[in-house]
């Protein structure tokens, strides 16, 4: 069996590119990449709805920026969920810090406020 390392449309054997994370057999042509994610399913809708809610409470900040006690707290509080949440197992500790940190952050601003109440649900649903 040939045996060829990162080359492009070989034309026959076995194709390894990278760290040996795509393997090709036969003939090879063209970009025949395949993803494999461990963790989570991506679709679980546990997953999904918490992003969701999180979408709408950044849309929701742009929107009402001035209304909160301080944006440029908030916007790294949903940085950081954001990346927690795409994590194949979220850190339910950091989570829970990181949106007390953002109900601070808000302060007053009640649709925002209610907005992230509903984030702060959709996490507590997903970490069971």
């Amino acid at each position: 069996m040939i045996m060829r390392f990162g080359r492009a449309n070989t034309s026959g054997g076995t194709h390894v590119t990278g760290s040996g994370n795509q393997v090709n057999t036969g003939r090879v042509g063209g970009d025949m990449r395949q993803v494999q994610v461990s963790g989570r399913e991506a679709d679980d809708p546990r997953l999904l709805a918490a992003q969701a809610k999180l979408a709408e409470l950044a849309a929701a900040l742009d929107t009402h920026a001035g209304e909160v006690h301080s944006i440029d707290s908030c916007r790294q509080a949903v940085a950081r969920i954001d990346e927690e949440l795409r994590e194949p197992t979220p850190d339910g500790r950091r989570l829970t810090e990181t949106l007390e940190m953002l109900s601070l952050a808000l302060g007053s601003a009640a649709s925002l406020t209610s907005l992230a109440d509903s984030l702060r649900s959709a996490i507590q649903t997903l970490l069971g």
